[in-house]
Formats: structure tokens, C-alpha cells, sequence
């Protein structure tokens, strides 16, 4: 059964009336369905903070102190029981010849001598003991500078002395003499190790050596390396030999002493 019939009839204009209303029912859905949207919930953008630390400033480590540079032949300069008797500042070292044949007895006083019309001066610079005999006892390596003058001073030469003590006496196991920074073969270096001694000079020695070097006056080219080996009796020459070297300036160079 229709739900209407129990009403009776509807007439024309209340009829007209129904469907002016449904009409208008369904028009508006349409147009709010189309129009309306629900809301869609806003997706929450989430932000994480970090917090970032503070940083620190670099560490930077501590450097350890260098070691003070450790002279090694300082140990050489004891003076042993068998030579604390001798004074080497006040000490007579011989008969000392020039090339040109003059000879003057050279002695030192308070550790110098100098020489007569102020052409020049023997200078002690340094004693050092090493046992070359191997008897238990060491023996005295003696170094002297020789500087003369003219109407300049050469620079100075080097003087080495090696005694050793027999029967309570000194004797001389060896005995050298370099030449000079201004004329040539001026020394570089002094090296002792075990019964070797090693001389560097600067120039190809002993041909170099020059009473005249004119504008190359303390400028040196060139090295010599001499050997000397110690044979239980005396220091003998064992080898020596020159190299090529750059031009260098020797005007009061101190020459490196070195003893193992």
C-alpha cells in the first residue's frame, strides 16, 4: 500500500507544489555536495629541534721541550790521574819552524803566546783525553790555533798534539798543523773514532795552499778528507782524498771537534 492513500487525492496545485519542492530538495544536494568538501585534517608537520653542542675549540697537544743539545766530546775533557800534573795554558810545545827556516821555541803563557811586531799569535783552544793506547790510560789530544798577520790576519791555522805518558814522561805520538781560512786547507772538521782520526779541509790539500790568493782571499772550494790511523806505536796516513764543492765563505769559521 502507498503511504499517500490514506490522504485521499492531491490536487493539481498541491501536486505542483510537491514537485516545485522536490525539485528544489534535490537541486540543492547536487549543488552542496559538489560545493562541500569535508575537512580534511591538516597533516601537522612535526619539527625536531636538535640541539647541537657548542664546539669546543681544538686541543692542541703539548710539545714536549727539546732536549738541550748534548756536547759529545765534553766527556773527553776530564782530566784522568795520569795527566793532572801538566798545564797545557803553561806549557812548552817544542821548537816550532816557519817554512822560511826561522824556528822559535813555542810556550805558552796563561794559554797564549803572542808574537813579536804584532805579527800574530799561538792560541791553546781545547785539551780532550782519549785512551788510543788501549793500556787503560788515555792519552792528551791538544789543540792549538796559530793565526798570523801581515797586513791582515789569515784567519788562523790549527795545531793538534797527541802525548801520551811513558816512564813519567810525555811523548809525542802525533803532531799536525792545517792551513789557514785565508790561504787555504783551513779546517772543517775533526772527527775521532776508536783509533781513526779524520780531517776535513776545506780546498784540495795541500796543493791549494796559497801565500797570495788575491780576490779569493777566505773563500774555499772544494774539500780533502785525510785518514790517520793510530798502529800502537804512531798515527799513520792511511788515505786522502779531495772532492768537488761549492765556493764557500770561511771568514771566521769555528770548525766542528768530534770525538766517539
Amino acid at each position: 500500500m502507498l503511504p499517500f492513500k490514506t490522504y485521499g487525492s492531491i490536487d493539481r496545485s498541491e501536486g505542483k507544489a510537491l514537485l516545485i519542492a522536490g525539485l528544489f530538495c534535490f537541486l540543492f544536494i547536487i549543488v552542496f555536495s559538489g560545493v562541500y568538501r569535508p575537512p580534511v585534517a591538516k597533516r601537522r608537520k612535526v619539527v625536531t629541534n636538535i640541539a647541537m653542542p657548542t664546539p669546543l675549540p681544538p686541543f692542541k697537544l703539548l710539545e714536549s721541550e727539546r732536549p738541550p743539545r748534548v756536547n759529545l766530546s765534553e766527556r773527553f775533557r776530564v782530566v784522568p790521574e795520569n795527566f793532572e800534573h801538566v798545564d797545557f795554558k803553561n806549557h812548552s810545545y817544542g821548537p816550532y819552524p816557519y817554512p822560511n827556516g826561522k824556528v822559535i821555541e813555542l810556550t805558552l803563557r796563561d794559554s797564549e803566546l803572542q808574537l813579536p811586531n804584532n805579527s800574530g799569535w799561538f792560541e791553546l783552544k781545547d785539551v780532550y783525553y782519549k785512551d788510543f793506547t788501549r793500556d787503560g790510560r788515555p792519552e792528551a789530544i791538544v789543540r792549538l790555533s796559530h793565526v798570523e798577520c801581515g797586513g791582515s790576519c789569515d784567519g788562523g791555522a790549527d795545531l793538534f798534539y797527541i802525548y801520551t805518558q811513558r816512564n813519567g814522561q810525555l811523548e809525542t805520538l802525533w803532531h799536525y798543523e792545517t792551513g789557514s781560512y785565508a790561504y787555504g786547507c783551513g779546517l772543517k772538521s775533526f772527527t775521532i773514532s776508536g783509533r781513526q782520526l779524520v780531517l776535513e779541509l776545506f780546498g784540495r790539500c795541500p796543493e791549494q795552499r796559497a801565500e797570495n790568493p788575491g780576490p779569493s782571499k777566505f773563500l774555499a772550494t772544494d774539500l780533502t778528507f785525510i785518514l790517520f790511523e793510530f798502529d800502537g806505536a804512531h798515527f799513520e796516513r792511511k788515505l786522502i782524498q779531495s772532492f768537488d764543492s761549492a765556493t764557500v765563505d770561511v771568514k771566521n769559521y769555528v770548525p766542528s771537534i768530534k770525538i766517539y
